[in-house]
């Protein structure tokens, strides 16, 4: 079995439910960071990382009429945006026939659905969600014990 993971080995998941039009998905984890200067230097001492950044992920693929955003991917509707929950997007190998998640981010709020039309291509759809923190094969990652939660 081969060990580079590539698009046709990937199945991209909204809350479980398999989403069938994407044909890419990228995402990033970013960390926020602050150089530290202190008196008697020009450049910075040490570099402090602050921040578990929200994670960016960013899917795109063609438009199925009767099948827009709001259904899947999951894009709320205006009047859905007062109770609107967050999504988990899952990205699995699907070689094998194990479904091994290569990728899995929670807490996603669809913050961008973009689309159009052009004349000699088939319409595109692209959505950017923006989720709480991601998980991938080296395991689940969450806050240290003792991280103050909502109520």
């Amino acid at each position: 079995m081969g060990k580079i993971f590539n698009g046709p080995r990937a199945k991209v998941y909204v809350d479980n439910q398999l989403v069938g039009l994407f044909d890419s998905c990228n995402y990033a984890v970013a960390h926020g960071t602050e150089a530290q200067y202190i008196l008697g230097r020009f450049s910075a001492a040490e570099i402090t990382l602050t921040s578990y950044e929200p994670v960016t992920v960013n899917c795109s693929g063609f438009r199925i009429i009767g099948h827009g955003g709001h259904k899947l991917p999951a894009v709320p509707k205006l009047q859905d945006l007062l109770n609107l929950e967050g999504v988990t997007l899952t990205i699995v190998d699907r070689q094998g026939g194990s479904d091994r998640p290569v990728m899995s981010v929670i807490g996603c709020i669809p913050a961008n659905y973009a689309t159009g039309a052009n004349a000699k291509q088939s319409s595109r759809i692209q959505v950017t969600y923006i989720g709480l923190r991601h998980s991938d094969e080296e395991g689940d990652q969450d806050e240290s014990a003792g991280a103050t939660d909502l109520p």
